[in-house]
């Protein structure tokens, strides 16, 4: 399964480690067109967390694409909004791409909506629908020659689960589907 990732975009490398992990999406996701009612958009407190939800995802991803320009598995910053096995997933990709020379450029596009947040009225869980667009968010060689690209780039259904711990929202995990799954 591991022989040969060459060209793989980052999303497919994030599906085949999610994959070798034996992650499981769960089966009772809830539309992210609608949100729960427990969810009360018009409360303050309640926007605030959702807004700190959505920070930590974002900020999961953007930590992701920076140190990915170098394919630094290593990198400090991976750990400022992801956890657990969010952390591994990640730290495993890049390290995938590090061993074989190459370097994941672009920007992923996201779309998420929160789909839970638990137990209200403080909430320290959530979970998170998305729809993750990697066209633009591709393995290169580090000559930034295109690579050869066997895995369908495109829009993958994600789902992912934060925690708070410490006053701050972590990614703690995160499933990430094939393309063309939304």
């Amino acid at each position: 399964m591991w022989r040969d990732i060459r060209g793989l975009t980052m999303a497919g490398m994030l599906v085949l480690v999610a994959l070798a992990a034996c992650q499981q999406a769960p089966n009772n996701a809830i539309s992210p067109e609608r949100l729960p009612p427990s969810i009360n958009p018009a409360d303050p407190a309640e926007s605030q967390v959702k807004e700190a939800v959505l920070r930590a995802y974002r900020g999961m991803w953007q930590d992701f694409a920076s140190a990915a320009r170098t394919a630094d598995w290593n990198a400090a910053e991976l750990r400022d909004h992801a956890t657990g096995d969010a952390l591994l997933i990640l730290r495993h990709g890049l390290w995938l791409a590090h061993r074989n020379g190459e370097v994941i450029k672009g920007q992923p596009v996201l779309d998420p909506r929160i789909t839970s947040l638990v137990p209200m009225p403080s909430p320290t869980k959530a979970k998170i629908t998305d729809c993750v667009d990697d066209t633009d968010f591709r393995l290169r060689g580090k000559s930034s020659k295109p690579g050869k690209e066997d895995w369908p780039a495109g829009r993958h259904k994600t789902t992912a689960e934060l925690s708070l711990r410490k006053d701050a929202w972590y990614v703690t995990a995160f499933v990430l589907r094939e393309a063309g799954t939304c």
